[in-house]
């Protein structure tokens, strides 16, 4: 009688095993590592972007406003006015032209506008993460009416974070030299009667923990406001220069070249 011999059965042994095991262990380590740093990254390069983003616009929206700028006075909560174009060191206010109007609010074309720098509320903080609420804010001003009232409050919106200080300069046509404050000193008009004088160009210094510093420089047009109506009476002298026979081309042409330059 022969007994079966059981052939040798091949298998890892112990020491095999655990090397595998520790193997995928260092793998699975490495890939949730790796996995991490991309998502990091990627958190990272969306939060720079938004930055970059918010930056972009803000001074695009300041360009923006800038180049809209008009001489119209407004008049304050009290009894006089306001010049078209009022600025300090670390703050101006002006009279925009052309201001679109998306959220149907009781206001016209021309709206009284206010850059500054300030530190944020407590409700202004929660449009910011906590990266990003570091620093000043660089602000935005906007009133709802031109002629304020005793209730007239401007409506604040921050455009910046990170600011560490503002500075401005205006170029002033009549001494052709800077100067840190607008209407210039000791040219300052009355307040009891409209200052509508402007700059020639407005230097802008933003020093900001991101980007250091910012240097920008607007140039201003001349372009001055003209009430609704005003263009009537223009009309009636001209109607009137036409009853003059042969001096009424005349006469028209110079009315021609006065609407271009307004």
């Amino acid at each position: 009688m022969q007994i079966p011999q059981i052939k040798g059965q091949s298998g890892f042994t112990l020491v095999e095993v655990l090397v595998v095991l520790v193997l995928v262990a260092i793998i699975s380590v490495g890939s949730f590592s790796l996995l991490e740093i991309f998502h990091n990254t990627d958190s990272v390069v969306e939060r720079r972007a938004e930055e970059l983003r918010r930056f972009s616009m803000a001074l695009y929206r300041l360009e923006d406003d800038l180049r809209q700028v008009t001489a119209r006075p407004v008049k304050n909560a009290y009894t006089g006015y306001e010049p078209a174009f009022r600025g300090d060191q670390d703050e101006f206010e002006f009279t925009r032209l052309g201001a679109a109007n998306l959220t149907a609010e009781p206001r016209g074309e021309l709206q009284r506008l206010g850059y500054s720098i300030g530190y944020p509320e407590s409700d202004e903080r929660s449009s910011f993460s906590e990266e990003e609420d570091t620093g000043a804010l660089l602000l935005r001003s906007r009133w709802q009416v031109l002629d304020r009232g005793p209730d007239s409050e401007p409506i604040v919106e921050p455009l910046l974070t990170g600011v560490e200080s503002l500075t401005l300069q205006y170029f002033d046509p009549n001494s052709d030299a800077w100067v840190a404050q607008w209407p210039p000193a000791g040219t300052t008009a009355s307040t009891t009667s409209a200052d509508s004088r402007l700059p020639k160009a407005i230097e802008f210094v933003l020093m900001t923990r991101q980007y250091g510093e910012i240097r920008r420089v607007f140039s201003f047009s001349t372009v001055e406001f003209s009430p609704p109506g005003a263009n009537s009476g223009s009309g009636g002298n001209g109607g009137g220069n036409n009853s003059n026979g042969g001096n009424s081309g005349g006469n028209n042409s110079g009315g021609g070249g006065n609407d271009e330059r307004l």
